[in-house]
């Protein structure tokens, strides 16, 4: 019996040993990391060299995707992969640690390929995306680990998270952009970025103009500024999700109407509670403010699908966790953790929709009728 052989292509192979190179390029270097970082800011280069790599790769993911010959309707994601690497950017302030955004995301590209390359010609390789991005994640806790064994190096917890961050960001954007026909990675890529550019950008304009803007950690100098700022970013948040699940739901701009009516009885709670101080208030509305949106978004779901129910579930349950995660990476990092939450349920009960209208569809060729699209 003869055995099968370990690559299943040509292309496989090619795709493995450049992940490899990658890798071994990485170790290679890191002991002259360090001097080639501290040349480079020594000339003033270092900011520059930094985000010309995270241009490269974005530019790099952006040609593979032109290649697919996309429609006008895929440009929208394109931007979004740009814009999602140019927010992660930013946020890492230092330029030498921006840079783990280029070399794992590189490699988790190219792992990804190698195992997609090997599904396409028969081979079981479970969920291929998750396995690229916790092979990514491993290899950079072991890079980190031979950093232990080297002189002026440590290990350092924060460059792991970075290196999963960048395997987690090309991942999601390869899938992002490649078409499909039923819901999924497309529109739980999309939605995330509108959490994390709607709230982001909302509350920036609306809040603090000195001070960035945390949700726990204090409370608003001027209480109406900072309840402004949350209005705003929820509002903007909700416009950009309806255009998301335009196609999905009638009468979408009822998406901002039902935020507006949970902001209206936040609002509410707070005059109840207004002669317990600002503390007291702003603590309510931000707590409250999670379980409001989960109902007023549960009761237009509740027309698509009757497990409209989880959403409440899996918005309270976020809410938390993103506040927290917000205060340490600002505004929109709290729309990441929501987004990414909310996005994945919103996926799951979509699917929900369509097996159920795949399935009354076929039951519809044999008694005649059409089971609708939208049905409560």
């Amino acid at each position: 019996m003869s055995s099968r052989p370990l690559f299943t292509s040509a292309r496989e192979r090619r795709l493995w040993l450049l992940a490899a190179v990658v890798q071994a390029a990485i170790l290679a270097t890191l002991g002259l990391a360090q001097d080639l970082v501290a040349a480079l800011r020594g000339r003033g280069l270092l900011e520059l060299v930094s985000w010309v790599a995270v241009a490269a790769l974005v530019l790099g993911l952006l040609g593979w995707f032109i290649r697919r010959r996309p429609g006008w309707g895929d440009i929208g994601v394109a931007a979004g992969v740009v814009l999602a690497f140019w927010v992660v950017a930013v946020r890492i302030e230092n330029p030498g640690e921006r840079t783990h955004l280029v070399e794992y995301g590189v490699l988790a590209a190219l792992i990804h390929a190698a195992l997609l390359e090997r599904v396409r010609n028969g081979r079981h390789v479970p969920v291929p995306a998750a396995m690229a991005i916790a092979a990514t994640a491993l290899l950079g806790t072991l890079d980190e680990a031979v950093q232990c064994l080297l002189p002026d190096r440590v290990f350092d917890v924060r460059d792991i998270g970075f290196n999963l961050i960048a395997g987690f960001m090309v991942v999601a954007a390869r899938l992002a952009m490649v078409p499909q026909r039923a819901p999924g990675w497309r529109i739980w890529f999309l939605w995330l970025m509108a959490a994390a550019w709607g709230w982001g950008s909302g509350v920036y304009w609306g809040w603090y103009i000195r001070t960035e803007p945390k949700l726990l950690a204090r409370v608003p100098e001027v209480l109406l500024a900072g309840s402004l700022g949350v209005a705003v970013g929820a509002l903007t948040m909700a416009a950009l999700q309806a255009l998301v699940i335009r196609r999905h739901l009638r009468r979408p701009w009822r998406w901002v109407v039902a935020t507006l009516a949970a902001l209206a009885a936040v609002g509410g709670a707070m005059l109840l509670v207004q002669g317990a101080g600002p503390a007291v208030q702003w603590y309510a509305a931000v707590w409250l403010l999670g379980p409001c949106l989960a109902a007023a978004q549960w009761w237009l779901l509740r027309e698509i699908t009757p497990a409209a129910g989880w959403w409440v579930a899996v918005t309270v349950v976020a809410w938390g966790p993103a506040m927290l995660f917000g205060d340490y990476n600002g505004p929109p990092g709290f729309g990441a953790v929501y987004g990414s939450a909310t996005g994945a349920v919103l996926v799951w009960l979509l699917r929900r929709v369509d097996a159920g209208t795949h399935r009354g569809d076929a039951a519809g060729e044999h008694t005649g009728e059409r089971r609708p699209i939208f049905q409560p």
